[in-house]
């Protein structure tokens, strides 16, 4: 479906509901009905009256689109809706002379009240009861019924001039001129809205700077800024459509009430938006000075602390400080926002009640976890164990710290894996900062080998060194060293540890490392191999002391 027509036919639909709730009652003809026998009487006697009780609504009398009189009380068992409908049905059957004759009234004594008979050349039509008029108004029956008798002469001038041919076509041209010119509106309207569209979309494109992190927000702010036009173009339509209807209602008798209440709507509804709009000026104007406060204040605590966590003079470190910039920066914005939303137009609504109280049952409900990961972040960043650049483990996991964030950490580990772990999984398991040591002794490098009991451990000591000494990236100071760690059943368990000055090369370092070891012991007819017991062997496997040192006693 084209846009021009699903744009008609949002506003026929939208102009027909509008209409239905303008129109108050069914507009009566002048098509006769036959009435009731009581109502076919040549002139019916005014019952006896009664007060109406308080729980019985009023009923008005409506013909040609036009109100009469509110009947307000009961009279001889015959509510107010009751007595408005044989009024109506009398009005239809003497038309023809309301059309030819005025309406004479007559009083009449109703159970001792003073009551108002309206008559049409001696036919009886409807009576003002005293308990009919309106206590608020003030008015005499005499006013009431000088209302009515100008409210009968208007709908017979009405029907009078409905009934003349010339009055019917300058009211069809009229309506067919406004038509034209509607809907030429609409179609320019149309072709305004698609123009700037594309205006405000090449204008967002050419911005420079709109980014969030990573993301270009220039194609989701340019859709926006479409749609908000479109909407708007809508309802701009709609205001259009619900002015032309009332000027073609206008141009008939007939309809000319409704014209005229359509257009009373459509005054106040305007006249309602203008008022709101001036009254929410002042409490906008407060707002906007809170939220300009507010962000001078951030910028200005943002700036404080980033100089706080400069690398040269900073009194904090830089992950440090960078957390706590967000941490106050945000907690400036929230205090803002909070004092300035009772000036926001609206915000004493209910709905907006509701939006709040929704809003803070999802937070309560889904909030627990993430408070743990917060609190947890907290600690990581405040403690100060770990801090982005460096090269850690954490538990079976080390790599370098890429990001640390207000809900997890992310690792880039020596295989080039990105890793993500959470911050309460961070301070639940012990961890290894290796940059830390680098200021110090330097990154250790340990490498474990079991070796059988037939093999001297003062060799194994001297070929582990050595293999250490030979690996490119092991510091020569300090020095490195074997500890025996164990003596198992079958073997002993030594440990090289040598030390490195760079901690991401730690991975590299530790395989040249074991390739050296390998060489080694090798090239000294060494195997490593950790041997399992079967049987005794056929002559104790004891070392001679004259092997205990490698070449001979004389290297003791």
């Amino acid at each position: 479906m084209p846009p021009a027509r699903r744009i008609v036919i949002g506003l026929l639909l939208s102009a027909s509901f509008v209409c239905g709730q303008v129109q108050t009652a069914p507009p009566a003809g002048d098509d006769k009905k036959t009435p009731n026998a009581d109502a076919s009487a040549a002139e019916p006697s005014d019952p006896p009256a009664a007060e109406a009780p308080a729980a019985v609504p009023a009923s008005p009398l409506v013909w040609w689109n036009r109100e009469i009189i509110i009947f307000r009380s009961t009279t001889a068992k015959l509510s107010p809706k009751a007595r408005s409908h044989d009024a109506l049905l009398r009005i239809q059957e003497f038309s023809d002379l309301l059309l030819e004759k005025k309406v004479t009234t007559e009083r009449a004594e109703v159970q001792g009240e003073s009551a108002i008979r309206f008559l049409v050349d001696g036919n009886y039509l409807f009576s003002l009861l005293p308990s009919d008029l309106d206590p608020l108004s003030g008015e005499s029956a005499e006013e009431e019924s000088e209302i009515i008798l100008e409210q009968l002469e208007k709908i017979r001038q009405a029907r009078i001039e409905q009934s003349s041919a010339e009055a019917i076509a300058k009211g069809i041209t009229a309506a067919v001129i406004a038509t034209v010119v509607f809907f030429a509106v609409i179609f320019v309207l149309r072709i305004v809205t698609l123009k700037v569209s594309k205006f405000v979309e090449t204008r967002v494109r050419r911005w420079r700077r709109l980014k969030l992190r990573r993301a270009d927000l220039r194609p989701h702010i340019g859709l926006l800024g479409k749609q908000f036009i479109k909407v708007l173009a809508f309802f701009l339509g709609l205001y259009l459509f619900c002015i032309w209807i009332a000027f073609v209602f206008n141009q008939f008798p007939l309809t000319e009430p409704l014209g005229a209440a359509f257009t009373g709507r459509l005054l106040d509804f305007a006249k309602g938006i203008l008022l709101s709009m001036v009254g929410a000026i002042p409490g906008l104007a407060t707002a906007v000075l809170i939220l300009f406060i507010t962000r001078w204040l951030a910028r200005l605590i943002d700036q404080v602390i980033r100089s706080m966590g400069d690398d040269e003079n900073g009194i904090m470190a830089r992950d440090t400080a960078k957390a706590t910039r967000r941490i106050s920066v945000a907690a400036v914005w929230i205090i803002g926002i909070v004092l300035s939303y009772p000036y926001l137009p609206g915000s004493g609504s209910d709905a907006f009640k509701g939006i709040s109280v929704l809003l803070g049952l999802m937070v309560s409900l889904g909030s627990s976890g993430m408070i743990n990961q917060i609190m947890s972040g907290f600690v990581l960043l405040y403690s100060g164990s770990v801090r982005t650049g460096e090269y850690v483990k954490i538990g079976e996991i080390e790599g370098t710290v890429t990001e640390m964030g207000i809900l997890a950490v992310k690792f880039l580990t020596p295989s080039g894996e990105y890793m993500t772990i959470p911050n309460a999984v961070m301070i639940g398991n012990p961890s290894t900062n290796y940059t830390r040591l680098c200021e110090t002794t330097g990154v250790p490098i340990t490498s474990v080998v079991t070796i059988g009991y037939d093999a001297p451990w003062r060799q194994v000591h001297e070929l582990l060194i050595s293999a250490a000494k030979e690996t490119a990236g092991i510091e020569k100071h300090p020095a490195p060293r074997v500890i025996q760690n164990a003596l198992s059943d079958w073997y002993a368990e030594y440990t090289l540890i040598g030390y490195a000055a760079a901690p991401e090369m730690r991975t590299p370092i530790l395989s040249e490392l074991n390739g050296k070891i390998q060489d080694a012991f090798n090239e000294a007819g060494i195997q490593i191999m950790s041997p399992h017991y079967q049987k005794d062997p056929p002559e104790p496997l004891v070392i001679p002391k004259e092997r205990w040192f490698p070449g001979g006693p004389e290297k003791k």
